[in-house]
């Protein structure tokens, strides 16, 4: 790292420290000096979840056996159900998984408990009078308070009316109590934590951990506690703070109440205080950790870039001189034209002056004419590559003629012919006949090609295979320049085409070459594309609409 970067990591790094580590600090003394009170009201808040999740939990246990015993009393007959042994399979399936229902029972609409499958003598007993019947003969569905029964135990039950033939019967089932009442108990919270659940006439439902047995009064006014999820701090029998939390099942009769002892949360404060100092001091030098290496990637990364900017700078220079050099080539090839123009024409003069008489005068007359016909053979063809130099230089905006693909492509070749004869690559073409002419770009497209095919060198080595095919698809023209090359790593593919990327080693590519290409077949109204596979070669294909010369 030079001398000014590290003075800017230098600075950088103070900076975040004091960013970073004043606001810390500041917390740090208002966490220490008001911990207590926004302990409680955590507290507060997590005894308020508790409750909440709990309620949730009892509600959906409730709502999971309610609809078993609907989509059982609504998917069999009353006549089915009654018959010898089929409401036994039926209690089995039900607590096949979990054994949640204590019996099973079918009262007909007179109250007469028809069938019964359970651990109590009470079949054939009549339901008529009882508050439960009642309630499921008006409501349809009913989930009872805890009541003693016929059996004389405390329990509830739920119960489901159907319809049928218009005479309704209902399916009876005890909830067994102990799943319930360890359902309810796992909201307890510490050893002094209570969780059961009253009534609106205040009476247990479970049984408390601190208290009388279920159906006892619990002691607290139901009236005062608010819809919903609440919690207060209330003094117990014997004078301690305890906040309870409570929540009204969606049943609406139920109350379900959560105690926990603040008492017992004093020692985990006070530990929590001492843990708050260590994580401050902790935290202080992981943030000084953290800010200096941070701060050291992101000055390397600023270097990184630095360095990158200014290589890109010079490989626009470079372009820039390219394009220069492109400029003069052609002015160049324009000058040269001149003096080529001035040797052929008297190379004519003298091959016309060099008539039958002149051979046989001259002892080395017809060698004179050999030469000169030499001489107009290379300024035809010195003529040739200045006459293709200027026209792959003369534009660089599009301008649409009416063009011939496959004369760009072979005009194209020619212009690699001897390099990849050199580097003994089989430049193969497999171009259609009859293509239409086109209104296209010819300088502009002729670059393109010959991007690509300098790339498909590249990229072939010395014995590769390369081959150039044009086709008609559809409503554009197609050509495609496909290489034996090691292909393109998956990795790289998404770069392709960015400006400046380029797989070549320092000072042997731009990577401008697809971008420009790219850019000039989104121009012209095309597009540019690749297939490749790791270690197959690519494919470039090359769509230029069809839009026929007039």
């Amino acid at each position: 790292m030079t001398k000014p970067y590290s003075q800017l990591a230098r600075r950088m790094t103070i900076t975040a420290l004091l960013v970073t580590l004043m606001p810390l600090y500041f917390l740090g003394a208002v966490i220490y000096f008001y911990f207590d009170f926004a302990h409680n009201e955590r507290a507060k808040e997590e005894l308020r979840t508790l409750a909440g999740n709990r309620a949730s939990a009892i509600q959906v246990f409730l709502a999971e056996r309610t609809a078993l015993l609907e989509v059982l009393a609504h998917s069999a007959t009353l006549e089915d159900l009654i018959k010898p042994g089929r409401l036994q399979q039926v209690f089995s399936l039900l607590n096949r998984r979990s054994w949640t229902f204590l019996d099973l029972g079918i009262v007909d609409n007179n109250g007469d408990h028809r069938v019964y499958v359970g651990p109590y003598p009470l079949e054939h007993q009549n339901y008529k009078d009882a508050h439960w019947f009642q309630e499921v003969m008006t409501r349809g569905v009913y989930v009872s308070d805890v009541f003693l029964g016929r059996r004389g135990v405390p329990h509830f039950v739920i119960a489901v009316k159907h319809n049928h033939d218009q005479k309704p019967w209902v399916l009876r089932a005890t909830i067994d109590s102990d799943v319930f009442t360890k359902l309810v108990q796992r909201a307890q919270v510490g050893s002094g934590g209570d969780a059961y659940i009253i009534n609106r006439d205040g009476q247990y439902q479970t049984p408390p951990r601190f208290g009388g047995p279920v159906l006892d009064a619990s002691g607290l006014d139901v009236k005062s506690v608010p819809p919903g999820v609440s919690v207060q701090e209330r003094l117990d029998k014997d004078s301690n703070k305890r906040q309870i939390a409570f929540a009204w099942l969606p049943k609406e009769d139920w109350l379900l109440v959560i105690e926990q002892n603040p008492h017992e949360r004093v020692g985990a404060m006070s530990l929590a205080r001492n843990m708050e100092m260590a994580v401050l001091g902790l935290g202080s030098l992981l943030i000084v950790g953290v800010v200096l290496f941070l701060v050291k990637v992101l000055v390397r990364q600023l270097e990184a870039a630095d360095r990158q900017r200014a290589d890109q700078d010079a490989q626009l220079v470079h372009s820039a001189r390219l394009v220069s050099l492109g400029r003069m080539a052609a002015g160049v090839a324009h000058e040269i034209n001149n003096p080529l123009a001035a040797i052929g024409e008297l190379a004519g003069l003298m091959d016309d002056l060099m008539d039958e008489e002149f051979v046989k005068t001259y002892s080395r007359g017809s060698k004179f004419k050999e030469n000169v016909a030499k001489i107009q053979h290379h300024v035809d063809r010195a003529r040739g590559v200045t006459h293709r130099l200027l026209g792959f230089a003369r534009r660089m905006e599009p301008h649409h003629d009416s063009v011939e693909v496959n004369d760009i492509v072979n005009e194209t070749c020619s212009f690699l012919e001897k390099e990849a004869l050199f580097r003994k690559v089989d430049l193969g073409r497999e171009l259609a006949v009859n293509l239409p002419r086109i209104k296209s770009d010819r300088a502009q497209l002729q670059q393109v090609f010959l991007n690509l095919l300098n790339n498909a060198l590249d990229a072939v080595g010395e014995g590769g295979h390369i081959t150039l095919t044009s086709r008609l698809n559809g409503d554009f023209v197609e050509v495609s320049v496909a290489d034996d090359g090691p292909g393109i790593p998956p990795d790289l593919r998404e770069r392709i085409f960015d400006p400046f990327f380029t797989t070549k080693g320092p000072g042997q590519g731009t990577g401008l070459g697809l971008s420009i290409s790219h850019s000039i077949m989104q121009r012209l109204g095309g597009s540019l594309t690749f297939e490749s596979q790791p270690g197959h070669g690519a494919t470039f294909l090359v769509r230029i609409p069809k839009v026929l010369a007039e």
